[in-house]
C-alpha cells in the first residue's frame, strides 16, 4: 500500500514540476503585453503586444508583394497608449480595425514605431488551462481512489483466505 502512495505522490511531483515549466515559458515568451508596459520600457527585444487596432488608423499597401506579404501600418490601442506599427508580413484577414490582434516584433526606440513581421492568435489561456483542470483533476482523482480500493481488496483478500488449489471433479473419481 506504501507504493501506492509514493507512486501517485511521483505523479502528483511530475505533474505539479510540468505545471511549473509551462508557467515559465508562457511567462517568459508566450505572454503578450500591452503597448503601455512596451512604451514604459519594461521590455526589449523581440515582443508579443496585445491591443485593438485604433479605427481610422489601418492603411494597408494597395499591391501585395510577389511573395503574399502585405504592409500595411495602423496603431495599437492599449487601456491609455496607442503605439504606432508597420507590418511586413503574411497577409492577414484578422487585421482590420477594431479588431484584438497580437503583433510580434520590436520597438524601433529611435523613431518610435513598432516593427512587426507576424500577426499571432489572441490568447485564451484561461479558458483552455481551467478546461484542462475540469477534465484531468476528476479523472486522476477518479483513477487513484480506483486503485486504492483495488489494492485493498487485494490486501484484504489475501489475508483472509488461505490459497487452497481447486480440486477438478474428473480427478476425484
Amino acid at each position: 500500500m506504501i507504493w501506492l502512495y509514493l507512486r501517485w505522490g511521483g505523479i502528483v511531483l511530475a505533474g505539479l514540476v510540468i505545471a511549473g515549466i509551462a508557467a515559465q515559458r508562457y511567462a517568459a515568451e508566450v505572454r503578450p503585453i500591452t503597448p503601455e508596459q512596451l512604451l514604459g520600457g519594461e521590455v526589449s527585444g523581440r515582443t508579443r503586444v496585445i491591443g485593438m487596432v485604433q479605427p481610422g488608423s489601418l492603411v494597408v499597401a494597395p499591391e501585395a508583394s510577389p511573395q503574399g506579404e502585405m504592409e500595411a501600418t495602423f496603431e495599437l490601442a492599449g487601456a491609455r497608449e496607442q503605439l504606432p506599427v508597420h507590418y511586413l508580413g503574411p497577409a492577414d484577414d484578422n487585421l482590420r480595425e477594431l479588431k484584438t490582434v497580437v503583433v510580434v516584433g520590436r520597438l524601433d526606440t529611435a523613431g518610435g514605431l513598432f516593427e512587426s513581421g507576424r500577426l499571432d492568435l489572441v490568447p485564451n489561456y484561461g479558458f483552455v488551462t481551467a478546461a484542462y483542470l475540469v477534465a484531468l483533476v476528476p479523472l486522476a482523482l477518479f483513477l487513484f481512489l480506483m486503485e486504492r480500493r483495488v489494492a485493498v481488496l487485494y490486501t484484504v483478500t489475501k489475508a483472509t483466505t488461505a490459497y487452497k488449489p481447486e480440486v477438478d471433479s474428473r480427478e476425484q473419481g
